[in-house]
């Protein structure tokens, strides 16, 4: 009975305090800034700003960041360099060659890490930096979202959906994007060419249209155990057609080869690339990384040309097929330990290699249709990289330090089907040391030095010529990739200072040195009545800079951010003045104000590059336009799962002139080249649905 009573007893107190209400535990995660946390200096766009700007591609995002510009010859630049100075990586692995920004949707991207001085773990192949693109894999529920948007420039509608679905089950997750676009980029220019006796002008149009697919599907697994492994792939499909046309108008001297163009240029490429990785945890919070992907690049062309010469019989026609296949693989593994004493030990290797197979056949006909020659080029190339490195993070006290170490050596062979093949083989050690040292009033500074080098890329080694189709001169040379060629090398000094004197604010001033040899420049020269442009490696450089950038909440609702970039080089071999490398941008700069209220956001952003002159060798130079862009966006959200979008860009849309030019002092032959880009407007319209 006791027993009984002890039993009732202690089940009617349950009771009692299951009907009291119970502390409610709020667990709240922080947010982790990487710039702020990281000792190297790094700048990262999450997907949080990627998609608060609605932009369409990541090169749209990327021209916000202090430093980085981009450029339609170039492509991405930091501290104003191209062409190979920055690296640019996907989840961590050298992106393929011919890689575009434009053509990688926001929707498919995690976040974007700046890396503004060099990495052992991700590497050194970066003179002017790093951008790591890292593609989604971050499931944190069940969503499916739906964006529907469409462009006009020149009159021209470019429209776009896109479609996200993501998913949680017991150990495993999924996320899939899908995008389909038709980009359609109208553009006119004006050529006037001019020389001893010459004078000359040209109008041309050219419609850019095309049809794309991009496919980004994701699949992750999960055990108890700790292991975990993910498939990732990106595939996409491109239909491209481009239709262009001039017209020549002589004011002195004679005509060019054709006064009346027409082509058709027609391009079907596929993109496939997928990474399967591997995670395992191990004791004492250690960790194995093992990653092995693989890509391939198929493109086919073809090309029809109409030149009608101002006097003559008839038209000239030419027909060129193109046919690329370009595959690849790469493989890599990363231990990383705890080792106490705040060390944290990373150590691993990486490698890749590429092989690419080119074949061009050209056939011209005069005007009576007989056959003036049968051209067939065929070339093989392909980059073999290898590298092994280790770095230990460490913190004491307030300082932090990052030292590692990189060995990386890489093998380039090209040739056509009438030489032999040529081989370079070139290895480069490269240590990296960081610190960071935190200081009262959340103000840091950083340091660091580092060695690092630019490899040659397939297209500048492959011996193809590249023919310009009309008036071939000092400044409209054909092309031609030279196997011979070697990489550049830098040492590197990099420092900064950081102070968040309030919440959201920022003001910031960095500084950078390169000392850069085996620079490779353009060499200028005659084969029989044509004149080429090869690369080739000449001397050393000398570059550094300074850039600034400040953020701040000027009301509740307003805010404002502002950066300047200032970049200055000297080449050793080539007399001043303006002796720049590859058109380097001496300044840059972007100033933008944000308003918010209640579910209205409002963003105007002015961005601006300088150009002006720069010269790469004893004959030739370059002026580069003064680049001014003003972009007006709004946002409303009328309920938590609806969104609209309009942004106006490139407002003010002024014209661009970029002018080439050739002096010989020698033979006082000269001739120069301006080509005006005219200018236009955009205006996108933008619905996102999101399903739950």
């Amino acid at each position: 009975m006791k027993k009984l009573t002890l039993m009732l007893a202690a089940a009617l107190a349950g009771q009692t305090a299951s009907a009291q209400p119970q502390p409610v535990v709020e667990i709240k995660t922080a947010r982790i800034d990487q710039r702020k946390e990281d000792t190297a200096s790094t700048l990262v766009l999450t997907r949080e700003d990627l998609t608060a700007a609605g932009d369409r591609t990541v090169a749209d995002a990327l021209r916000r960041l202090p430093g980085i510009t981009i450029s339609d010859s170039a492509g991405i630049r930091m501290r104003g360099l191209g062409n190979g100075y920055t690296q640019v990586l996907l989840n961590g692995q050298p992106a393929p060659n011919g890689f575009s920004l434009d053509s990688l949707p926001p929707e498919v991207i995690e976040r974007v890490e700046v890396l503004r001085a060099a990495s052992a773990v991700l590497g050194t192949q970066g003179i002017a930096g790093t951008i790591n693109i890292v593609l989604r894999k971050t499931i944190r529920r069940d969503t499916q979202e739906l964006q529907l948007g469409a462009d006009t420039l020149h009159g021209a509608w470019s429209p776009r959906l896109s479609a996200q679905s993501s998913g949680k089950a017991d150990g495993w997750s999924h996320n899939v994007s899908l995008v389909l676009a038709r980009p359609s980029t109208p553009a006119s220019r004006t050529i006037t060419e001019s020389a001893p006796g010459l004078l000359r002008t040209t109008n041309s149009h050219e419609d850019n249209v095309a049809q794309t697919l991009n496919l980004a599907p994701r699949l992750n697994w999960s055990n108890a155990s700790g292991d975990a492994i993910s498939l990732q792939t990106i595939a996409t499909i491109t239909r491209r057609h481009v239709d262009y046309r001039s017209h020549e108008t002589m004011q002195l001297g004679e005509t060019g080869d054709f006064a009346d163009v027409r082509s058709n240029f027609r391009l079907r490429s596929q993109f496939l690339r997928s990474e399967l990785a591997w995670q395992r945890k191990l004791a004492n919070e250690a960790q194995w990384e093992l990653k092995l992907g693989a890509s391939t690049a198929p493109r086919e062309t073809d090309f029809d040309f109409t030149g009608m010469p101002l006097a003559g019989p008839g038209p000239t026609l030419r027909h060129v097929d193109g046919d690329i296949r370009e595959n690849g693989f790469n493989y890599g593994g990363k231990y990383s330990h705890p080792l106490g004493n705040g060390h944290a030990l990373v150590a691993g290797w990486d490698g890749s290699a590429i092989q690419r197979m080119q074949t061009r056949i050209e056939h011209e006909y005069n005007h009576s249709g007989a056959v003036n020659f049968v051209r067939d080029d065929r070339y093989d190339g392909r980059i073999e990289r290898l590298a092994a490195f280790a770095q230990d993070e460490w913190k004491q006290g307030s300082d932090s330090w990052s030292a590692g170490l990189r060995w990386e050596t890489m093998l380039t062979a090209a040739h056509d089907r009438h030489s032999a093949e040529v081989r370079q083989r070139s290895t480069v050690i490269s240590p990296v040391l960081e610190w960071m040292r935190q200081l009262p009033g959340n103000v840091q500074l950083r340091l660091g030095a580092s060695r690092t080098y630019k490899g040659p890329n397939m297209l500048d080694l492959i011996p193809r010529r590249f023919t310009s189709d009309n008036n071939n001169s000092t400044t409209n040379p054909d092309t031609q990739g030279n196997p011979t060629l070697r990489p550049e090398l830098a040492w590197g000094l990099d420092a900064g200072i950081d102070y968040y004197f309030a919440k959201d604010s920022l003001l910031s001033a960095s500084i950078y040195a390169r000392d850069i040899d085996n620079v490779i420049l353009t060499t200028l020269y005659r084969d029989g009545a044509r004149w080429i442009a090869m690369p080739a490696n000449r001397g050393g450089a000398r570059a550094y800079g300074i850039t600034l950038e400040s953020r701040m909440p000027l009301t509740p609702a307003l805010s404002m951010r502002a950066n300047a970039t200032f970049n200055r080089s000297r080449l050793d071999h080539v007399p001043g003045p303006d002796n720049r490398l590859d058109r380097q941008a001496p300044l840059s700069g972007a100033a933008s104000l944000s308003y918010k209220y209640a579910a209205l956001s409002l963003d105007a952003e002015y961005t601006y590059e300088a150009g002006g002159p720069s010269r790469d060798s004893l004959t030739t130079s370059a002026l580069a336009p003064y680049q001014r862009k003003l972009d007006l966006r709004a946002s409303w959200k009328p309920s938590p799962r609806e969104e609209w979008r309009l942004a106006l860009s490139n407002v003010l849309h002024p014209d661009q002139t970029s002018t080439y030019g050739y002096d010989d002092a020698s033979s006082g032959a000269w001739r120069q080249s301006a080509i005006t880009a005219h200018g236009g407007a955009t205006v996108r319209l933008n619905y996102t649905h999101h399903f739950n």
